[in-house]
């Protein structure tokens, strides 16, 4: 396991606040140790320890001997001193630590120079529970996050949205609108163009509420279509191997190949009870579409949800 390197560095005291941050939140990704030399931050830098430097921008000028031996050098910026085209990423200092880190995160996962690997010694168990209705208006949305509510009492739970549409504005700050949050449209790309920092680019897709960790819907419905069974296997795989969550919700509201195999890589799958007659009649078709399409097992294994959430025999 390779943790990425991150040094601070500044002349205004702000540092100290954000590395015991980064300490505290960081997930395990970031290694941040805290410099107040110049001498001792460049030996570091020249033996190849450092991956990541997150500067003050009243230091600017000091550190331009460090340009080629450290990967990513960012600077926290008042938005008047450092200009754009300096050379350096700029992030707003005046903003959320959290926000901060997700910034310095998007970085890395965007940057190839960047090695990061995250892998647990021993395999682990994780919890994967799905939850999906054949048909509307049953309470699935509600019932998956009621349920990683509940299940986060516990344990460390990440709930993902794998529905057509976004749905969880109530999850989200009130300064802030859904075109500001991204979600599974870019958990998706990842798993097609970048598989090795997937792990990495959850930890700036994820919003936290209430105990639980959430991942949002994708901004357009073809991205999941786009899915495939290996796809599933992998991004399974980084869950269960490169996070350290014990339990992961997937709120299941399309239907394909991927979501199929999905659901049987669940150790539990939930589904409403059928209570009008057009639901019956959809739910009839779902369990005909596993018998023809050689799923049949996927109708034994799901477990009937009221909407007080109490599991009961099919």
């Amino acid at each position: 396991m390779k943790k990425i390197q991150v040094a601070l560095y500044d002349r205004k005291g702000y540092m100290p606040c954000l590395v015991g941050y980064l300490c505290k939140k960081g997930r395990g990704i970031l290694e941040a140790r805290l410099f107040t030399s110049l001498e001792m931050l460049t030996e570091c830098a020249e033996a190849g320890n450092i991956d990541v430097l997150l500067a003050g921008e009243e230091v600017a000028e000091e550190i331009h001997g460090l340009d080629g031996k450290i990967s990513k050098i960012m600077l926290l910026s008042e938005g008047n001193q450092v200009k754009e085209g300096c050379g350096y990423y700029l992030l707003f200092k005046y903003q959320p630590a959290q926000d901060i880190v997700k910034e310095v995160l998007e970085q890395i996962a965007e940057d190839d120079n960047i090695v990061y690997t995250k892998a647990f010694a021993s395999k682990r168990s994780i919890g994967f529970i799905g939850v999906y209705a054949p048909f509307g208006g049953s309470g699935v949305t509600e019932y998956a996050v009621s349920l990683a509510g509940k299940l986060s009492e516990k344990g460390k739970v990440l709930y993902i949205s794998l529905e057509q549409f976004h749905s969880l504005d109530f999850l989200q700050e009130k300064k802030k609108d859904a075109s500001s949050y991204r979600g599974m449209s870019e958990v998706v790309f990842y798993l097609k163009q970048r598989k090795e920092k997937l792990a990495l680019k959850l930890e700036t897709v994820v919003t936290s509420w209430s105990g639980a960790d959430y991942i949002f819907a994708v901004e357009d419905y073809r991205d999941l279509y786009s899915l495939s069974s290996e796809d599933v296997h992998q991004f399974l795989d980084v869950l269960s191997g490169q996070t350290d969550y014990e339990t992961v919700i997937f709120d299941i509201g399309f239907l394909s190949e991927a979501a199929l195999a999905l659901m049987e890589n669940c150790s539990v799958l939930y589904m409403p009870h059928a209570k009008t007659k057009q639901q019956k009649s959809k739910e009839a078709a779902f369990w005909r579409l596993l018998e023809r399409g050689n799923h049949g097992r996927l109708s034994e294994s799901f477990q009937r949800i009221e909407g007080d959430g109490v599991g009961y025999d099919r």
